[in-house]
């Protein structure tokens, strides 16, 4: 009786091995950093947030954290959370700046796919508005999302 069971347990534990039964592939979450130099020789860096549901990305938190000259920190925090206030109104969209110390600026974007109105989005950005970017790609599969803007990250 007792390898019976054993026999049962195991048999099944092969299938939801073989089937992926209690897995859900298609729904999770990823995280992945990319860290540069831009032109000015300032560090960057990047990190995706994306979480995605049956295949489909639903939410993208982009955090990007960049040195810049001391002497322009406080215009650049400025300048970024003005614009910051007008994707604000998008719905669907957050974004949002701060100082992290005398030579670091962090920008966090949000965006929520299930929310994001692209009409408002594009008049915002106007002749700027890039369809091909994170933001913008509304009805996305995880793995396009990959392949169009996580190529040069680590992900886990």
């Amino acid at each position: 009786m007792f390898k019976r069971i054993l026999f049962i347990a195991m048999g099944a534990l092969c299938l939801f091995t073989v089937t992926g039964c209690g897995n859900n592939s298609d729904t999770g979450k990823l995280s992945c950093t990319k860290t540069s130099t831009d032109e000015d020789g300032y560090e960057v860096t990047d990190t995706m947030n994306v979480t995605y549901e049956n295949n489909k990305v639903t939410t993208v938190e982009n955090i990007n954290i960049s040195e810049t000259d001391a002497n322009y920190i406080d215009m650049t925090i400025s300048f970024g959370n003005t614009f910051a206030s007008a994707l604000n109104e998008i719905n669907g969209f957050n974004a949002t700046y701060s100082k992290e110390d005398d030579t670091h600026v962090k920008y966090v974007v949000t965006v929520d796919y299930t929310k994001l109105d692209t009409e408002a989005l594009k008049n915002v950005f106007g002749d700027n508005f890039d369809a091909e970017s994170f933001y913008s790609s509304k009805d996305i599969t995880i793995d396009e999302f990959k392949e169009q803007n996580l190529k040069d990250y680590t992900c886990k």
